[in-house]
């Protein structure tokens, strides 16, 4: 049996123990590396996209038209008689006071009509003094009894007859007396001429519109609306109108009418608007824009590019914030704005959804993005 020093068991315990370290070490720096690749391996699986926070705000559905502004009141002036124009004071733009010379026709024949209609009324003023001289003396003769009740009636049926014809005369004085006032036309009231159609030397036709004159006073703005903008029962929550040339100049408004009758060649219907203490910026014939507020509340917007389908209907990539993944969600489209998608429903305030990158994703992919994209 070999000899064996007491010495020998602790140098093989002290050389096991020295075998075993140089290993754990080895099988950590192992599990470290297998961590750093899994790691890496996650890192590249995700995807990168862009993302945005979803806030809630006022949404606002607004219409606009744009239009011209009028006068309430328009009216337009014309001869009530023909003839030739020979002169003419006003043009399109002048303000004119009520009463003032517009226009006047050659009254040559006017005073003709007026000078004979004269002359028939002292003929008949005449005749009528002459059958009254003769039924009195009629009278009295009768009365002695030298002359019939017959003479006495035919008398007094001259006479008669003479008033009535005197009569006649004095209203075709009148008449004549009329047309040669209508030989100068005359504006109706103080405003604007918005339009002129003679010239002079022109001849002219009686009630043919020859101005058009805009009253002052209350103004309208009229626009020419698609029929199915006033297909809506809920009245505007706020009506303003604004000078397309200065949108700064703006006004209250209100609707005043619209008109029952459809333009069949454009399909439209006229709105007027009364605007309530126009300034003075806005004048006949400005151009103006209306901008109405029909509708305000609390919507989600998001992007177009955030639009993505879900089997057949529109959805949106959402990020979980905890797991990083992104999964798409259906979501409710109440309109298509300019630059955004009003939502009705789906999302809701704070969740993260994907604006750029979208198309690169699958159902619970891994995605980064940056922190900053989030606040």
């Amino acid at each position: 049996m070999p000899h064996t020093s007491p010495a020998a068991p602790e140098r093989a315990i002290r050389h096991r123990r020295l075998g075993t370290a140089p290993f754990l070490a080895v099988l950590s720096v192992l599990a470290l590396a297998a961590c750093d690749a899994g790691d890496n391996q996650a890192t590249a699986d995700a995807t990168h996209v862009s993302v945005e926070a979803v806030t809630v705000a006022s949404d606002v559905v607004r219409a606009s038209a744009t239009g011209e502004i009028k006068a309430r009141i328009e009216s337009d002036l014309s001869f009530k008689i023909s003839g030739r124009v020979i002169s003419r004071t006003a043009g399109v733009g002048d303000h004119v006071k009520a009463g003032q010379v517009l226009a006047t026709l050659d009254p040559v024949e006017q005073k003709a009509d007026l000078e004979s209609a004269q002359a028939s009324v002292a003929s008949q003023e005449a005749t009528l003094r002459m059958t009254s001289s003769v039924l009195n003396r009629r009278k009295t003769l009768t009365q002695t009894g030298a002359m019939s009740q017959q003479d006495l009636d035919s008398a007094l049926q001259q006479y008669q007859s003479a008033g009535k014809d005197l009569d006649a005369a004095r209203a075709e004085l009148e008449t004549a007396m009329e047309a040669l006032q209508q030989t100068v036309l005359r504006a109706d009231a103080d405003g604007t001429i918005t339009a002129r159609d003679i010239e002079v030397g022109q001849v002219v036709q009686a009630s043919t519109t020859v101005f058009t004159l805009a009253h002052d006073g209350e103004r309208d703005a009229v626009f020419n609306v698609q029929e199915t903008a006033l297909s809506g029962k809920a009245a505007p929550l706020s009506l303003e109108v604004a000078l397309v040339s200065n949108p700064t100049v703006r006004a209250l408004a209100r609707p005043r009418e619209v008109s029952p009758a459809l333009d069949t060649s454009l399909g439209t219907v006229r709105v007027k608007l009364a605007i309530i203490d126009p300034p003075p910026e806005m004048t006949l014939g400005s151009a103006t824009i209306a901008d109405v507020v029909l509708a305000r509340r609390e919507r989600v917007s998001i992007p177009w590019q955030s639009i993505f389908s879900k089997a057949g209907k529109p959805a949106v990539w959402v990020v979980d914030p905890e797991t990083k993944t992104a999964r798409m969600k259906p979501v409710v489209i109440e309109r298509y704005d300019a630059s955004k998608v009003v939502l009705a429903d789906g999302l809701q305030d704070g969740e993260l959804i994907v604006v750029d990158g979208g198309q690169f994703l699958r159902e619970n992919q891994s995605v980064s993005y940056s922190e900053d994209q989030t606040r």
